[in-house]
């Protein structure tokens, strides 16, 4: 809507006589402030923000591999008998009245029926409590007799299949002290695969939780090997697990955690093998982004490494004060080793869920606080696609607060940004306004979030430190057992996932098919090769694909190609630039990166997902996007109320919104317009930018099968589901 002179005079009146002379004032308090008093992100335990952090060991040659330096040798264990449950008994020594494992108390569950009609359960919750390192460390040690005397015995593998919670964790440093492989399954996996998995480990035993006896209900009569069952249960899934227990007595044994656990400490432990640094510890089946999920064989020594070499990264640990809140999914490698982190260097850790974690989650009634409020953590780990949700909402709410609001917070962004990429304090700055926005979102104490999973964008990593809380990128895969680069606490880079983390070592290797090489002027550019030793074992049952992408340098050290192309920076951190899988040759000859030109389309706020497409056959690509309606309904209301049309009570469903964009060209022809433009200003090339877009009416939630539990595309099932729309579009 227009504005009207006199409104228009206000509005530059206000920003010129009010608003800039305000910030002015601040901003010189915060330069004041900041000769006296040291930047708030400095750390006496970290380098220089500016120092170089990486640099080749052997400078004369191009295919030596890049090294941290921090320290003067890779970070290894060379105790052949060491476990992760042996690093536990050292921390509950130091560490035993330590408050760890919080959850809140759960009051009660009830339905409330929302305005689609879909009900939501809604729980009522109280504070979080805690038990103390020494009584976790006993719950853990009976609760692996109880094992024991059941009939596991070391050597055998269990499946752990249930969300993030602490009985997961409890339950795998259980089986880490009595040598039993965990084999990790995510949650939210379909049926087909979670049998997939449990059949190719042969699994005796399932560890799960009331919520996802439904699950293993569907699967029992496809998986013969399975005997036993354990569930974590509480009194509002009691029922649940009598009901289950009752129906398959005959075909499995059921137990309940607590059971076990008090028949471990009731009869005492029975004969086991104790767990060594080349011991199997996990099977963690990845996503699986291209077919079956692959088992990633995690050892002992590969995670006490990953797991030394994270902790450096974090910077002061201040075990009074420092809190860890866990939400994202156990069986996801950067969890598993945060949490492992936490529990092992006695930091609190509280948990989550996607649930409840902030004010606006599902299952939190209207006018209580989500988890974040609450805990009010310091240390999280994130991924990009939970970043983007954040910022977009933090948008969304800003947009709806007045004129005034908005001039103000885009000027103060503005200028903090500015501040912060010259690594200048704004402490007053964020008293008045963005302390406000992270206490709102994050609780307000958050020193620092590690993101891993995939790449994350310019846009959104800034809006995220300037507003949140700093955040580090972190670069790695399972194969690496999460490990390989990360940022620092005092970086503010974007677009850079950091140094070599000290227990690793990074190569670049030429790949001339893309024109990279480790030669290349300015900067070394290549496919990233990880080595050390929290290169993981391999493949499960897959010893030819373990071939294929596991290697060993002259000197011993083991390697995993990763398939990404990287370029190192002058000062030392790695910049991932492209990627061997998501490289499509169009045509007219010019090479599309898929990744790169959905970080950007992704940006846009009518996008919730999407999957470019592209075709070595065609000069163009195309793109499907997962709308978010509401933004979509937005733009196309305002779109037509420039042509006198007011459609904003007609469009109350996301398939009348739908349904409009297919009926009316004009408005496909404004959105793909706004895609262009938009891809356009963010530096793409004409070729990148899709020339053709479809919306789709489809969710693109793992239980869809069109994504991985973390989020990421899952291209073949995609192409395969819309072939015909995809076909269409091409014509």
């Amino acid at each position: 809507m227009a504005l009207s002179k006199s409104q228009l005079v206000v509005r530059v009146a206000t920003k010129y006589l009010v608003i800039y002379p305000f910030l002015g004032l601040v901003g010189l308090i915060d330069f004041l402030v900041g000769l006296i008093l040291p930047y708030k992100y400095e750390d006496p335990q970290l380098p220089d923000k500016d120092a170089v952090l990486s640099q080749r060991v052997d400078q004369t040659d191009p295919n030596s591999g890049f090294r941290s330096t921090m320290f003067p040798d890779l970070i290894r264990v060379e105790d052949k008998s060491a476990s992760v449950f042996d690093e536990l008994t050292n921390c509950v020594q130091q560490y035993h009245d330590t408050q760890t494992l919080g959850v809140r108390e759960l009051l009660s569950i009830d339905d409330e029926v929302q305005p689609n009609g879909k009900v939501f359960k809604k729980y009522s919750l109280g504070d979080y409590q805690y038990m103390s390192l020494r009584d976790v460390y006993a719950r853990i040690v009976h609760f692996s007799n109880g094992l024991l005397n059941i009939g596991l015995k070391s050597g055998e593998k269990i499946v752990l299949f249930a969300e993030t919670r602490p009985e997961w964790l409890m339950s795998a440093f259980s089986c880490f002290r009595i040598q039993v492989p965990v084999v990790t399954l995510y949650s939210t996996l379909g049926v087909d695969a979670l049998a997939y998995g449990i059949n190719q480990t042969e699994a005796a035993f399932i560890f799960t939780s009331g919520d996802q006896l439904s699950k293993l209900e569907k699967i029992l009569h496809k998986v013969p090997t399975v005997a036993h069952i354990v569930v974590f249960s509480d009194k509002f899934h009691q029922k649940q697990v009598d009901v289950f227990k009752e129906k398959f007595s005959s075909r499995v044994t059921v137990h309940t955690m607590e059971d076990l656990v008090q028949m471990g400490e009731k009869n005492g432990e029975k004969e086991f093998t104790k767990a060594q640094k080349d011991d199997l510890a996990i099977i963690m089946y990845t996503s699986g982004s291209t077919g079956n999920p692959k088992g990633v064989m995690i050892s002992h020594g590969n995670i006490l490494t990953a797991a030394k070499g994270l902790i450096t990264r974090l910077g002061t640990i201040n075990h009074n004060k420092d809190k860890y809140i866990a939400y994202l999914p156990l069986a996801h490698v950067l969890e598993l080793v945060c949490e492992i982190v936490c529990l092992t260097n006695g930091v609190p850790l509280a948990y989550s869920s996607p649930q409840t974690i902030a004010d606006n989650s599902t299952a939190i009634k209207k006018g209580r606080k989500g988890d974040l409020r609450v805990l009010k953590p310091t240390i999280m780990a994130s991924v990009p696609v939970v970043l983007e949700r954040l910022s977009k909402t933090v948008n969304e709410k800003l947009a709806q607060t007045s004129w005034f609001k908005q001039m103000l917070f885009k000027l103060a962004y503005r200028q903090k940004l500015q501040y912060f990429r010259q690594g200048r304090s704004t402490r007053l700055l964020d008293r008045i306004l963005f302390k406000r926005i992270s206490s709102a979102v994050l609780g307000g104490k958050c020193r620092l979030m590690l993101c891993g999973g995939a790449l994350l964008s310019k846009e959104v990593h800034e809006f995220v430190q300037v507003c949140l809380c700093p955040v580090l990128q972190a670069y790695g895969l399972t194969e690496t057992a999460a490990a390989a680069t990360t940022q620092l606490p005092n970086q503010t880079n974007t677009e850079e996932v950091g140094s070599v983390v000290p227990s690793c070592e990074i190569k670049l290797v030429d790949w001339p098919e893309g024109g990279y090489r480790n030669t290349d002027s300015p900067n070394p550019r290549g496919e990233i090769y990880i080595g050390g030793d929290s290169v993981t074992l391999g493949y499960y049952n897959m010893p030819d694909k373990t071939a294929e992408d596991y290697s060993y340098s002259k000197d011993g050290l083991r390697y995993f190609a990763t398939g990404d192309i990287g370029e190192m920076l002058p000062n030392g951190s790695l910049k991932i630039i492209d990627r061997k899988k998501d490289l499509v040759k169009l045509q007219t000859g010019e090479y599309v990166s898929l990744n790169k030109v959905e970080s950007v389309v992704k940006l846009l706020p009518f996008v919730d997902n999407c999957c470019v497409i592209a075709n070595g056959f065609k000069s163009y690509c195309i793109c499907l996007i997962c709308p978010n309606t509401k933004n979509l309904k937005e733009q196309i209301v305002e779109f037509r109320k420039e042509g006198g049309q007011n459609l904003d009570a007609e469009l109350n469903r996301a398939e009348d919104v739908l349904d409009y964009v297919k009926k009316n060209a004009d408005v496909m022809k404004k959105l793909t317009q706004d895609l262009f433009e938009h891809s356009k200003g963010q530096g793409l090339d004409r070729f990148e930018i899709p020339s053709k877009i479809l919306f789709v009416k489809e969710s693109w939630a793992p239980d869809s099968g069109l994504v991985t539990d973390s989020l990421k595309l899952k291209r073949k099932e995609i192409e395969k589901f819309y072939k015909n729309e995809i076909d269409s579009l091409y014509k």
